[in-house]
């Protein structure tokens, strides 16, 4: 069942949900059943209902009834509420109405001048409405609440769980709400998560089945692609940094910064390369990261420039979301600072008092406004640049230049560190103009007694044992080791205390060779396999795999690891190795990155990695494979992500794609017959579009989730992300509370009759009595007959979002209106179709109500 609409975002402007006016023949959309001939009567919105209980009193007055053809006056009893005190929400049960016609349940439906409701149909008082079949006085703010319906909330709440729920602050996604709130996505409001959660729909499948939503094609990319709302539209857009835009086989450093619309894929705008015009190329080559610089609340774009001279160094650009330049990279001199960055990425931070961030590269620090305010000599020459920190050595000869910094709080002063690799530095900023920044080394996994190897690479952080405390996976050729993030030494696998390894440093949890050899790619850290417990996805050049760890007991748990592993040998207490591998082809750079999410929202995360000739989804737990899309690369560090590229709360699959080096396509053509090269980006979503939600946004190469808010903005204080339920990941996106939260759309039926004289009109009222809100457009059916077998007399769709607890009205003209002597049967239904509907509710057994012998004693 497609869910597109259903997990719709609509987060800017909403209006509260219209009043559900049954018998009063003023809201909402009028079909007929006589061709072309349809009218809208607008939209009528109640006012808010207060805290008090109201009495009844019948008055008369003249009303002006729409019909289809003309105008008339009627006289109508109306009532008008008075008030007496109370605190409490209005229980509509206790209410009062007094009509001169017949009331619920009577007899006399000859004479009702009201409407008609349920089966056998009964005769409304005036100022009720039709609910489940059922006559109850009108619920003016249209919200009901209750077993039977009966409460009416006051306006603006919304029904959870049977309770009445006022909103608690704006959002766009479940990060920007509390513990145990979720983010509506149609009101764009924190709600608290039901507890027990009574209405859910829990993704089932084994294979993911994806389908190409958009693709753009025009320029090759072999850098990660980043996902935020640049422009301000309220829209996620796709920034892309594309490489070889003059076609040169070897020309990979020259790119251009495009922005593609998240929806459509289609160009907004792009940076050519004209300095004239204060227009800067790329470095095709380098990941680019979004961050709010210039203090407006938006993202920024930061990235590298293209290189320049013999040493390959260039400047870092800044431009805002509508491509306008913002700065270049300079010295407290006012010259152009320029840095080697090649491979690496702008890493996106906020290190001071301000909302702006502030960036890194590598050991290089960028002030807001590109100001550099600290680079740091490396190795050992002080002309040579911070921003090559991370970079894997051979001998004192760099093999892929440019690091993969990321900020953590090690400590736990929250203040963040800069882990570059094998280093992590603590930083004190004095603000002022320029501020004054001293970064000092916190620690160095350089010189460890039981390691011989030492080599710099890219860091990725999660808490592994469950002390509440994060450790570093470095995955620096040629091996993988895992360093205490508030030491520096190795990790104690076998006691999260450390106390074990400090008496005994032999137990230190040893490096592990790079599966599939060569230079290996930065590490993704998540749960697998459903455990609890993180593991740690690694590219290497032929091979990619999980690793796993042999922990004794998770901190405070004392629950032995179940050990699931490749190879014969049983793994020691404490020691890192290989849960499964996977067969890949990377021979060209063996440094790919990857990403995983969890698309069945089940705790158990997939793989997404894509080598020289495949984008794959593996299946975290075993390695099978779940999802596998021919896609070309000469590979850099770029990874597939998964993100809410449209804003419609589902999820998307990215890949990026570039023609690669004639060896490489020869070795794909050469394993898989018709294999064919492409470039670009292309993204896909579900097929079966039963992928759980996840967040608009992926800021940064080292994304984490708690790095950026839900505009793709770096906090002003980063949350530990390791600390924070569900996370304690790296590289991976997720949605938060109320992931499995469904809608469940009703319908109530009733037989309006004040425009007998005309036509007999039908009223269906929609009710939400979900956790999750629905748009407008979802379509009702109206038949004639007790079940929708019967002669269809025409569909008409919503024109309102229904919020939990909320309600809508579509009605339906029958015109000529059957008589005393000719009662007929009425059915409606609420997104007709089961399983091909447009709702995925989490009961698709309660759409449809029925009026029955229903008739106009006044037929003209």
């Amino acid at each position: 069942m497609n869910t597109n609409l259903a997990r719709y975002w609509a987060l800017s402007g909403l209006a509260l949900l219209s009043p559900a006016l049954a018998g009063c023949g003023n809201d909402q959309q009028v079909g007929t059943d006589t061709a072309n001939n349809e009218t809208s009567t607008g939209d009528t919105t109640g006012e808010p209902t207060t805290t008090t209980t109201t009495t009844s009193v019948p008055t008369t007055t003249d009303v002006t009834v729409t019909g289809m053809s003309a105008t008339e006056t009627t006289t109508s009893t109306t009532v008008e509420p008075t008030s007496t005190s109370s605190t409490t929400t209005s229980d509509t049960t206790t209410s009062e109405s007094t009509s001169t016609g017949p009331v619920s349940g009577t007899t006399g439906v000859d004479m009702c001048m009201t409407i008609l409701c349920g089966e056998p149909a009964v005769c409304c008082g005036a100022g009720d409405e039709c609910v489940d079949g059922a006559c109850l006085p009108l619920c003016e703010s249209g919200i009901r609440c209750g077993d039977d319906k009966s409460i009416c909330c006051d306006a603006g709440a919304v029904c959870l769980g049977d309770v009445c729920q006022q909103p608690l602050g704006p959002c766009a996604d479940s990060y920007d709400c509390e513990p145990g709130e979720y983010c509506e996505p149609i009101f764009g409001q924190c709600l608290p998560q039901p507890d027990p959660l009574d209405c859910e729909v829990v993704p089932t499948f084994d294979d993911i089945e994806p389908q190409l939503e958009w693709a753009w094609t025009t320029n090759e990319v072999i850098s990660l692609p980043i996902i935020a709302d640049v422009d301000g539209d309220g829209k996620p857009d796709v920034v892309v940094n594309t490489t070889r835009v003059d076609n040169m086989a070897a020309s990979y450093h020259v790119g251009e910064i495009v922005l593609l619309d998240g929806t459509t894929g289609q160009e907004k705008w792009r940076i050519t390369h004209d300095p004239a015009m204060m227009k800067f190329g790329s470095h095709g080559r380098s990941s680019v990261a979004v961050a709010d610089v210039s203090g407006d609340g938006l993202p920024d774009i930061i990235y590298a420039g293209r290189q320049e001279g013999a040493k390959n160094v260039g400047p870092v650009h800044a431009v805002d979301g509508m491509g306008a330049f913002l700065w270049t990279s300079r010295l407290p001199n006012n010259t152009t600072a320029k840095f080697r960055i090649e491979h690496g990425s702008a890493t996106v931070v906020n290190l001071d008092n301000d909302p702006e961030a502030e960036i890194a590269f590598g050991a290089s620090l960028l002030d807001h406004d590109g100001l550099m305010v600290w680079n740091q000599p490396w190795n050992g020459e002080a002309n040579q640049h911070g921003s090559m920190y991370g970079t894997p050595m051979s001998g004192n000869n760099p093999i892929y230049n440019g690091g993969l910094a990321t900020f953590a709080d090690l400590d736990g002063d929250t203040k963040p560190e800069l882990i570059t690799g094998r280093d992590a530095w603590k930083i004190e900023w004095v603000p002022g103009n320029p501020p004054s920044v001293t970064m000092t080394l916190f620690w160095s996994n350089k010189t460890n007694p039981v390691n011989s190897h030492n080599n710099d690479g890219w860091p990725a952080v999660a808490d592994l044992d469950g002390d509440g405390k994060p450790e570093v996976v470095l995955v620096a050729w040629p091996a993988i080791r895992v360093i205490n993030g508030q030491t520096g030494t190795l990790w104690c696998g076998v006691d999260p205390t450390d106390a074990a390894c400090i008496a005994n440093p032999a137990l230190r949890t040893q490096p592990i060779a790079i599966k599939g050899g060569d230079l290996g790619g930065p590490a993704t850290i998540a749960d697998f396999d459903g455990d609890g417990r993180p593991e740690a996805g690694i590219a290497g050049g032929i091979r990619y795999a999980v690793y796993d760890f042999n922990r004794p007991g998770f901190a405070g748990d004392n629950v032995a690891e179940t050990i699931v592993k490749v190879d014969m040998a049983a793994p020691a207490s404490g020691a890192m190795y290989a849960r499964w591998v996977a067969t890949t082809q990377d021979d060209s750079s063996a440094a790919t990155g990857s990403s995983v999410f969890d698309f069945q929202g089940d705790g158990k995360a997939e793989v997404a990695y894509q080598d020289e000739c495949f984008a794959r989804v593996y299946d975290g737990a075993s390695g099978a494979v779940q999802l596998q899309i021919m896609n070309s690369s000469a590979t850099i560090h770029e990874y597939p992500l998964v993100a809410d590229l449209d804003g419609d709360g589902n999820s998307e699959f990215v890949v990026v794609a570039n023609f690669a080096e004639p060896a490489n396509i020869t070795a794909c053509q050469n394993k898989t017959p018709g294999f064919t090269a492409r470039k670009g980006v292309f993204v896909y979503g579900a097929g079966g579009d039963n992928w759980v939600p996840t967040r608009k946004v992926w800021t940064q190469h080292t994304y984490h989730v708690t790095d950026a808010d839900s505009a793709g903005n770096p906090p002003m204080s980063e949350e530990a992300n390791w600390t924070v339920a569900s996370l304690n990941n790296f590289r991976q996106n997720v949605q938060g509370e109320g992931v499995f939260n469904a809608a469940d759309l009703t319908v109530s039926l009733a037989a309006d009759l004040n425009d007998c004289s005309d036509a007999l009109v039908l009223v269906a009222t929609i009710y939400n009595e979900g956790a999750l809100g629905v748009p407008p457009g979802i379509d009702v059916s109206f038949h004639e007959g007790t079940d929708n077998t019967g002669v269809k007399l025409g569909v008409k769709p919503t024109s309102e979002q229904i919020l939990p607890g909320g309600s809508t009205q579509v009605k339906w003209e029958v015109k000529p209106p059957p008589d005393k002597n000719n009662k007929k049967n009425f059915f409606a239904e609420i997104d007709p179709g089961n399983d091909d509907g447009l709702i995925q509710e989490c009961n698709e057994d309660n759409n449809g109500a029925v009026v029955t012998e229903a008739f106009c004693p006044e037929a003209g």
